[in-house]
């Protein structure tokens, strides 16, 4: 009796992380760490000191002591392939991680030893050295002027970066006319626009908004707000309505499905949907009626820190993306290595969502939707060994 032939083994799957990060100290403003922690930490002694007795005296629960030693530990790796050795290293083989940069050159906490320009290339040479795991990004501010136009487009065509950050805690409106140019682009040419979407924390413009800020880019009104509120509408959902509808074929990610403590405002505050005010209703809530009102067809979130910040979130989720819709515009990402968490942690989170989500869901997240985000196939073998392919662009909602 012959032998019978072998069967192909099944392609393995690829997780896709859409939303990390492997900048350095050089790239964050000098006052970013408050003085004397900040000076001191510069001092490599003090750092190393610092980092081996956080660890040393952390309880079983990981202090918040020691999570901040990791990131400062992390910060200080050798350049973006250092970090990312440290992401890379907490999920399987093959994994690959959307990158993205931080531009907090004009957040107003002092000198950034390297610009926006050198993080990018730096940035491009790590996708260079992994060209199978390393998806770039390109940060975008548009306080930079029209010149930031320029460039984008020259990452993007040039460069081969797949899509463009926003921050705007950092101190702009996503409704800033200079990036009206991109999001045309983007809209035309498919580029993904992924952005901070949760309220104001430690990445924000420290000290008195200038009167460019408090000018609504829409009629030119001044805000009233104060610096804290003038940033939470620069983030606030609602924000990004007027875009999408000025560019309703813009794929746009609001990155943290609305930020960790609106997640708990959701679990903690019911309210009366028909009297609510936006300006006390959860971000989460908003995100859902955007996604659910079928008015955005290319709007996404992401799970970025905020399934990272409280192992309770991830049962929340699990019952939201019971809705098709949301789980159809979902996408997985962690935040690495801003989550107060370092290398074991990640592990550990990552594998709590996967399990309580199971393994039909959490595919769909970290596979089959960031490739239809990305706008690639999402090729994989069958069980006959034929290959099935998604659609290049995401189905509308």
């Amino acid at each position: 009796m012959s032998n019978p032939e072998p069967v192909a083994a099944p392609a393995q799957r690829r997780i896709t992380n859409c939303h990390a990060h492997t900048f350095t100290h050089e790239h964050s403003p000098d006052r970013f760490v408050p003085w004397p922690v900040g000076p001191l930490i510069e001092f490599g002694p003090f750092r190393r000191t610092f980092i081996a007795l956080a660890h040393r005296f952390s309880n079983k629960n990981r202090g918040t002591v020691e999570r901040y030693a990791e990131i400062v530990e992390t910060s200080y790796a050798i350049g973006q392939a250092g970090v990312f050795e440290k992401l890379r290293g907490s999920y399987p083989d093959g994994t690959r991680f959307v990158v993205l940069p931080m531009d907090m050159t004009l957040m107003n906490a002092g000198h950034v030893r390297k610009s926006i320009d050198e993080q990018h290339e730096e940035l491009a040479e790590l996708r260079d050295k992994l060209p199978d795991l390393v998806i770039p990004f390109a940060a975008v501010d548009p306080r930079h002027g029209e010149a930031v136009v320029t460039k984008t487009i020259a990452l993007l065509e040039g460069k081969r970066f797949r899509g463009i950050k926003l921050y705007p805690p950092t101190g702009y409106h996503p409704n800033d006319p200079v990036l009206w140019p991109l999001y045309a682009y983007a809209e035309e040419h498919g580029v993904p626009v992924l952005t901070h979407c949760s309220r104001p924390a430690s990445v924000q413009y420290r000290g008195e908004p200038t009167p460019e800020m408090r000018r609504n880019p829409s009629g030119g009104d001044p805000f009233p707000d104060g610096r804290f509120d003038l940033l939470t509408r620069f983030t606030d959902p609602d924000a990004y309505r007027p875009i999408l509808e000025r560019y309703p074929e813009l794929r746009l990610c609001l990155a943290h499905f609305g930020g960790a403590g609106d997640w708990n405002s959701y679990l903690k505050h019911p309210w009366d949907a028909e009297t609510d005010n936006s300006k006390t209703k959860s971000w989460l809530a908003k995100i859902l009626d955007m996604i659910r009102s079928g008015r955005y067809p290319n709007l996404w979130t992401d799970i970025a820190y905020t399934l990272f910040a409280d192992d309770e979130y991830a049962y929340l989720l699990k019952v939201l993306l019971s809705d098709e819709r949301i789980l159809a515009r979902t996408l997985y990402g962690s935040d690495f290595y801003v989550v107060e968490s370092a290398m074991l942690e990640e592990r550990r989170r990552a594998v709590h969502v996967r399990a309580v989500l199971g393994e039909d869901v959490f595919w769909l997240i970290a596979e089959t939707n960031p490739a239809a985000f990305l706008g690639e196939p999402l090729q994989r073998s069958t069980e006959a060994g034929e290959e099935e392919e998604s659609p290049k662009f995401p189905p509308q909602v």
